[in-house]
């Protein structure tokens, strides 16, 4: 249990010594601060692009996929047995290289057209249920926690081709361009050492279980904004810029550890006692990061803190 309460404010701005405080603080938790000689700190703008472009990127494939998934629903018919439905489940922005373990086990194929590059990827029971359709049998099951074998992932080639189909016909309704099946294997690679991967995933529902993620570098699908220019800033001025953003401090007065029932019994006038002093510090905490020591007090019959020491880390809050 955290008994909690906010810094007692007034109406009055922040005191000059105050506020100089606040500033240095600031200046002092600034990135390169002791690299950069004279206060001035460059702003860092490549991950903003990267990731605007992603997210114009989502909508992008998110359309393709609720057009995908109409035809393939049609096209798969023939390829996988039982009453199911295949629909968008939705997009992500990810890491390039965290889908290597991903794709493993599954049913991995590329699309091209001209510097478009997409990766579709077929996993679970589905890929066994319409292998077994293709050999003919008439009931056939499939183990949700096995992988695929290499014959069945073979087997599974004109229900994939099928998927490449769909994904081909959605994009010819939206684009000019013509997209196509690719060998390149490079198209993989190029998609694993990607920093930003947008994914859109596909799941079957029903008497099918099963998904279809098709992987795409944010790159190919929008325009890269306009590199914005960075501008060095003295420290001082962000400082001053900040000054008056309004920000939320807790004061931890104490916390406690007890079993549920024991809370569960609590009833009215039931006294707890805290791990601490009346007189003792208390931190400060600010986002969830410890910025001060204090001491709890009255001010004007009310209750408050008094701030003795400020930190200068990065503490937060275990």
């Amino acid at each position: 249990m955290v008994a909690k309460f906010p810094l007692v404010s007034t109406e009055s701005i922040l005191e000059p010594d105050e506020l100089a405080a606040i500033q240095a603080s600031i200046r002092e938790q600034a990135p390169n601060a002791r690299r950069t000689p004279s206060g001035i700190e460059p702003t860092r703008l490549t991950l903003i692009t990267d990731d605007r472009v992603a997210e114009a990127t989502r909508p992008v494939l998110i359309g393709l996929a609720n057009r995908a998934a109409r035809t393939a629903t049609r096209a798969l018919k023939n390829h996988i047995p039982g009453q199911w439905q295949l629909d968008m489940v939705g997009a992500e922005i990810v890491d390039g290289p965290s889908i290597k373990d991903e794709l493993r086990g599954g049913w991995v194929a590329g699309l091209a057209a001209g510097e478009v590059e997409l990766v579709v990827a077929a996993h679970g029971p589905v890929i066994d249920l319409a292998s077994a359709r293709r050999c003919g049998s008439s009931a056939p099951t499939a183990d949700a926690n096995r992988l695929p074998s290499a014959v069945s992932l073979r087997l599974f080639q004109p229900a994939g081709r099928s998927l490449l189909d769909a994904w081909c016909a959605a994009w010819k309704e939206v684009f000019s361009t013509e997209l196509s099946p690719s060998h390149d294997l490079g198209i993989v690679s190029r998609v694993i050492d990607a920093r930003i991967v947008v994914r859109v995933t596909l799941g079957f529902s029903g008497a099918v279980a099963g998904r279809v993620q098709v992987y795409a570098r944010p790159e190919v699908l929008a325009t890269r904004p306009t590199a914005l220019a960075a501008f060095k800033v003295p420290a001082a001025r962000i400082a001053s810029a900040l000054s008056n953003v309004p920000i939320e401090l807790v004061v931890e007065l104490g916390t406690l550890r007890m079993k549920l029932q024991e809370l569960r019994n609590a009833t009215p006038g039931t006294t707890y006692t805290l791990n601490g002093f009346i007189d003792s510090r208390v931190p400060v905490y600010c986002g969830g990061v410890l910025k001060a020591w204090a001491r709890p007090i009255v001010c004007r019959g009310v209750l408050a803190v008094q701030i003795e020491s400020i930190v200068h880390g990065q503490g937060t809050k275990s």
